[in-house]
Parts: structure tokens; C-alpha cells; sequence
């Protein structure tokens, strides 16, 4: 589904947050804050569901790119209670340009999700209401998604006589074909206890206690040894694309390497001095 055109590279200071305003200047977009250690990405476009443009996907993309030093992990989240994200700017589509250009502003979300899956850094989704087309694809591209009950997941581009053609190249990675295709093929709405047991969602909780579960769980990957995460979660990406003698090859290798740093020094002097560990990242 297309993108928004209209870039604005301007950005205001809201709050102790850099905000990224759109084309108008009138909304947000996308407001980033960083907080012991955990970066903050929030969609911010309530009156427009929360729905993709060209400073959101921008603005992820180099966020998840190059994250400000002492970041530790990063939480995706979006303003208000009833839409998670609507996927792309429908709006847009009739004002897009034609033909490389058109093909070319519609590779943000790409970019998004290349950056996501290359990021060293645990990246977590807090998903609150609706996660519908390209909102999908940002789940599956997190590391982690934690739902309130009151999730529901849906790709309802066929009903336009379109296609989740980019969250389709995930989707089949974390729930089974014949489940993807269900989803695709009919754009029927799944809750959150179903994305759960099919494997799209990591945690579901009552809609009141979403903000402490999420809060809870970006505390601990935050406290967690970084070496260890970046390089965790590197291997982890890459075992799941190669066969498994080659992963088990790759695993011993990276697990040597890991019981060289300090880190890992350090958590096992730790553990045997019975005190918490103190880590460097190195």
C-alpha cells in the first residue's frame, strides 16, 4: 500500500522529545524520547489512525538506524486507545506520483522493516486497539509484541483489491502458512488471544495493566548485558535463515566469542559472588 509524498525533515522539541512534524506542521507524526536506557518511538496521528507517511517510515528507519548512545532497548508505540496503526495513508494514493517514483516512496516501509531486523537493540511493540496492513507488518518486525486484550490484528488490503505484499515476506515467519493465507485471503480481524496462540504476539493483558506490563518488560531487556542481546539476537536472526548444521556451526562460534568479553566475565563473577552485575558492554 502506497506512502505518503510531502516530506518535512523539520524538527521542534516537544517535552524533552524530538517531535518530527509533517508537511503541515500541524501534527506530530512521530515523537522520540529516551529514558533510562529505553527509546521511545511513538506514532502520533490520531486523526489520521495512526496511519503510515513518509516522516513516520523516515523517521523509524533512522531511529532504529542509529539509536543515541545508551540505548538499551526500543519500544514502538502510538498515541491514544483505539488504533495501534491503520497501515499506509490511503489518502494519498490518488495524489501519488506514477511509474520509479511512485515504486520508489513506496519502500518505506521496507526500510522500516530492514532496519528493525538489522537493529542490534531489542525492539518491543505495545499494541493498544486496531493493527491493521502495513500496522501488521510492524508487529511482525518487532522482536517482541505485547497486546492489550482489546487487540485485533487484520489485513484487509484484498477488500480493496490490493495486497499485504510487504507483510507477507514476514508473516509467514511467525505463524503458519495456511494461517497467513486466511488472514491475507479473507482480511478477517484477529483478537489478541488468537494472535497470541498463533504466534504474532508475545503477551496479551487486560487493557488496564498494558502500560505496567510493557513498562516491566523494557526494565528488564534494559538491565539485561548488552553484549550478549546485540550478539543473541544477531545469531538468532541468522539461524533462522541457514540449515541447522550450519546454524549449530555458527552458534558454537558465536558462543566462544561471547565468553571472551567482559561481559560475560563479569556475570559469571557475579553470579558466583552473589552480587548483580555491573555491565560495560564490552
Amino acid at each position: 500500500m502506497g506512502q505518503a509524498s510531502g516530506k518535512s525533515t523539520e524538527s521542534v522539541d516537544h517535552g524533552g522529545s524530538t517531535a518530527v512534524a509533517g508537511p503541515d506542521q500541524a501534527e506530530r507524526a512521530l515523537v522520540i524520547g529516551l529514558n533510562e536506557g529505553v527509546l521511545t518511538l511513538t506514532i502520533d496521528r490520531q486523526a489520521r489512525r495512526n496511519a503510515l507517511n513518509d516522516e513516520i517510515t523516515d523517521g523509524l528507519t533512522a531511529a532504529l538506524q542509529t539509536p543515541p548512545p545508551g540505548t538499551r532497548v526500543i519500544l514502538l508505540r502510538s498515541a491514544g486507545e483505539r488504533v495501534f496503526c491503520a497501515g499506509a495513508d490511503l489518502a494519498v494514493m490518488e495524489n501519488e506520483s506514477t511509474g520509479l517514483e511512485q515504486h520508489a516512496a513506496r519502500g518505506g516501509i521496507r526500510g522500516v522493516l530492514m532496519a528493525m531486523r538489522e537493529c542490534p537493540l531489542p525492539v518491543i511493540a505495545r499494541v493498544q486497539g486496531l493493527c491493521l496492513a502495513g500496522g501488521v507488518g510492524l508487529a511482525a518486525g518487532c522482536d517482541l509484541v505485547v497486546a492489550s486484550e482489546r487487540a485485533e490484528f487484520g489485513l484487509p488490503e484484498v477488500n480493496l483489491g490490493l495486497w499485504p505484499f510487504m507483510v507477507s515476506a514476514l508473516l509467514a515467519r511467525h505463524v503458519s502458512p495456511k494461517v497467513a493465507m486466511d488472514m491475507m485471503l479473507t482480511g478477517r480481524r484477529v483478537g489478541a488471544v488468537e494472535a497470541r496462540s498463533i504466534g504474532l504476539v508475545s503477551r496479551v493483558v487486560p487493557a488496564e495493566d498494558l502500560d505496567a506490563e510493557v513498562t516491566t518488560l523494557v526494565k528488564e531487556l534494559a538491565a539485561r548485558a548488552p553484549v550478549a542481546v546485540r550478539m543473541g539476537k544477531e545469531a538468532f536472526t541468522a539461524a533462522a535463515e541457514t540449515s541447522v548444521p550450519h546454524a549449530l556451526t555458527a552458534m558454537q562460534a558465536q558462543l566462544s566469542l561471547l565468553t571472551q568479553t567482559a561481559d560475560a566475565a563479569e556475570g559469571v563473577a557475579a553470579f558466583f559472588a552473589r552480587r548483580s552485575p555491573k555491565w560495560t558492554g564490552r
